[in-house]
């Protein structure tokens, strides 16, 4: 442990070039998430733009229903997706099924799964 102490002491620019190829890696993972995460800071900008144009008085109501409306379609989405992550799994633990007994039918090893 004290050799790796006493080696980031003694090479300070290999541990600033390692921290810093590293942070640029985490961007690149995360840049299409970043990407996202504008876009949407974009959108909700405009569509509260768009809402205080219309109508100074009744922006914030309507806001706050563009946001309410869009958590429930994000919750639906949600269930929907689960719905489908389950009936593939079922599809998958039947094709192995399937699997396992056409091996057995052509003669593979009869302890083998």
């Amino acid at each position: 442990m004290e050799v790796i102490w006493s080696s980031i002491n003694t090479h300070q620019f290999a541990v600033v070039a390692i921290v810093a190829v590293a942070l640029i890696v985490i961007y690149f993972l995360f840049k299409n998430l970043i990407k996202l995460a504008l876009l949407f800071l974009l959108v909700m900008i405009l569509a509260g733009g768009y809402f205080y144009l219309a109508a100074p008085k009744k922006s914030p109501e309507d806001l706050n229903r563009a946001i309410e409306k869009t958590q429930e379609q994000t919750a639906e989405i949600i269930d929907k997706g689960k719905v489908a992550y389950e009936k593939g799994k079922e599809v998958v633990q039947r094709g192995k099924e399937l699997t396992n007994r056409f091996g057995k039918v052509i003669g593979g090893s009869p302890g083998r799964e």
